[in-house]
């Protein structure tokens, strides 16, 4: 099994930049550069063994253990990820290298490591005999810093590329979520069970034993990170995910794992959030199967209940970025009264206070407060008019009422503004002289027609009544004349569950009294009528929503926006046009920032003078304001 790698991995290896290495082929040096061994999919690979032996010769590259690294860079070009992965927790589990053993011998340690043939047995009976992979995991574990090391290390090496999984942001937060349950539940002596892709076991990082019941892959990996597998009737944290399944497939599933649960423990269910947490149609067998599960959910004492639901921010799942998830947190053997709900779709989450919500909804704490959960009865999760289990907007309320303080206090404030630096801004761009022209087009033909370039959605007419400035639903409108404000998710589910609600990335825009327009960059608000929704694909629709946005705001002077000119952006352009306007925007706001600050200062600073709480010293004062 001979082990090859490309520029980039040569590039690692050495400690260089790709660039280096191409100049390296190109200029002469003491010894000719090794020639490529073949092309694969455009991409040249050379012999691993004549890189290293180059580098050593020639002395290139600023990596004095090349040679040691090499093997946790390259694979062999025929390398099965899969069986790497059962050989490796072979190796991981004894104390002695496998090339210099026959298959027999390799066979007799498995069995010393898994005579009940959990995880690893009948599977190194099948790759036993492969030397040239025996070698290549005994040098892999020689450059890593352990067998969990070494696991992460395969993962990230060309042989796992395209493999598919959570995020390591959705990762952390399932281990931090994970940890709240064996806090809850111990947090000593508790054991974790993962039904998930194995590549995502590091969710189960804080724990020392694995419940037995978790799938052979499961199980291997978890060895390999040194979670031993045990059979358990106590304290257990069960992680499940239903992610890539159907939303009948995923409230199934759920189904089974709340049957399943026994006291003493709790299970996190991640999948589609379409499936766990949005609003399902009254008539359909979706709405019917999920409504029967929770009915069924903490409805008397020792039955599982459901403690928490919260639908997560979009991106956190490698295979479907624009996909939201949702998670469910079942108690085994308790009787629950609540549940605290939350829609995080639009939000910054800090998995530490999520987790910490986690805990509070478990412990069923009447006098809790949550940093972004929002306790409700039980029953409402089925019952409520919106057919959702979390309401669109439900939430602890983002928005906190100004600090009164003190004029010195403000003026403090407002100079640890002030005092940082705003960082330069500037916009590379090249000379487009005889690059082709493209029209431009009228919005109104672009929402047009079978296969429309844009979509746009109406606003809802909202009464002034239901508005509330301490809810968590956002409010928007494309009139400079009215503020964004907030409306209580439950009110909103209540009176305006047919009202449209924003995604990513949606222009908001007003055609009077003056043509406005506004990017939503978090999506799941609501939108003021007469306010209306575009929702595009720039690269199918020729344009970015900044760039439409800012074509509006700068070019559009009529009330009839269907007349708007909408410019046509180059294709290659697009994403490139929408990053760099992201950068201005960014600029603008720190600017804007420090003016608000500024401003501040001044007012704050002759109130404080005028009143003697702040005195002035001269410019070589150490003691200043901040």
């Amino acid at each position: 099994m001979e082990s090859q790698v490309t520029m980039t991995e040569i590039a690692r290896i050495a400690d260089v930049t790709r660039q280096a290495v191409t100049n390296w082929r190109r200029r002469p040096a003491s010894a000719p550069f090794p020639s490529a061994t073949e092309v694969t999919q455009g991409a040249e690979r050379f012999d691993l063994r004549e890189v290293l032996d180059w580098l050593d010769v020639t002395g290139r590259g600023r990596n004095a253990d090349a040679r040691l690294d090499a093997p946790s860079v390259a694979v062999p070009g025929d390398l099965d990820l899969e069986n790497a992965v059962v050989m490796l927790a072979l190796r991981g589990g004894v104390s002695q290298d496998l090339a210099p053993l026959t298959p027999d011998q390799r066979v007799a340690l498995a069995e010393e490591l898994d005579p009940d043939d959990q995880y690893l047995l009948s599977d190194i009976r099948s790759v036993a005999g492969d030397d040239g992979l025996a070698v290549y995991v005994d040098e892999l574990l020689a450059a890593a810093f352990g067998p969990a090391d070494a696991l992460d290390r395969l993962y990230a090496s060309r042989a796992a590329q395209g493999s598919r999984g959570l995020t390591p942001e959705m990762v952390g937060l399932l281990q931090e979520l994970a940890d709240a349950c064996r806090t809850h539940l111990g947090p000593d002596n508790v054991a974790i069970e993962l039904r998930l892709d194995p590549r995502d076991r590091r969710v189960g990082a804080g724990f020392r034993e694995a419940g037995g019941a978790a799938d052979r892959s499961t199980l291997r990996h978890l060895a390999l990170d040194g979670i031993t597998s045990v059979t358990l009737a106590g304290a257990l944290v069960r992680v499940v995910s239903a992610v890539g399944l159907s939303d009948s497939e995923a409230l199934d599933l759920a189904d089974d794992v709340a049957v399943d649960l026994d006291v003493n423990q709790v299970a996190i269910v991640l999948g589609p959030a379409s499936a766990l947490c949005d609003a399902l149609p009254p008539a359909g067998s979706l709405h019917t199967s999920r409504r029967k599960t929770l009915e069924g959910l903490g409805a008397e004492p020792l039955t599982p209940a459901l403690s928490a639901a919260f639908k997560l921010p979009r991106g956190l799942w490698r295979e479907a970025h624009r996909k939201s998830l949702g998670i469910w947190v079942l108690q085994g053997g308790t009787a629950s009264a609540r549940v605290v709900v939350a829609d995080l779709s639009a939000r910054d989450v800090d998995p530490a206070e999520l987790a910490s919500d986690v805990l509070g909804a478990l412990q069923q704490t009447p006098a809790r407060a949550y940093r972004y959960g929002l306790s409700v009865e039980s029953t409402f999760v089925w019952t409520n008019t919106s057919y959702a289990v979390v309401v669109p907007g439900v939430g602890a309320s983002e928005h906190q009422p100004a600090e009164a303080g003190t004029s010195r206090e403000r003026l403090i404030a407002a100079s640890l503004v002030t005092r940082e630096n705003i960082a330069g801004f500037d916009v590379p761009i090249a000379d487009g002289t005889g690059l082709p022209a493209t029209a431009a087009r009228r919005l109104g033909s672009l929402v047009e027609g079978r296969s429309p370039l844009m979509r746009i959605q109406s606003g809802c007419r909202i009464k002034g009544e239901h508005l509330d400035p301490t809810g968590s639903l956002r409010v928007l409108s494309g009139d400079a004349s009215l503020a964004a404000t907030f409306i209580d998710p439950f009110v909103a589910a209540e009176h305006y569950s047919h009202a449209a609600h924003t995604e990513p990335g949606d222009v908001v825009f007003a055609a009077s009294p003056t043509p406005r327009a506004l990017v939503d960059e978090e999506g799941g608000s609501l939108v003021a009528y007469p306010s209306r929704i575009l929702r595009l694909e720039p690269l199918r629709a020729g344009i970015g929503p900044r760039a439409l946005t800012a074509a509006i705001n700068e070019m559009a002077t009529s009330s009839e926006w269907k007349t708007w000119s909408v410019p046509n952006v180059p294709r290659a352009q697009v994403q490139q046009l929408e990053q760099a306007l992201g950068g201005v925007l960014d600029h603008l706001e720190a600017l804007r920032c420090h003016e608000e600050a500024a401003t501040n200062i001044i007012t704050n600073l002759i109130q404080g003078v005028a009143e003697g709480s702040v005195a002035l010293g001269s410019p070589t004062t150490e003691r200043k304001a901040g």
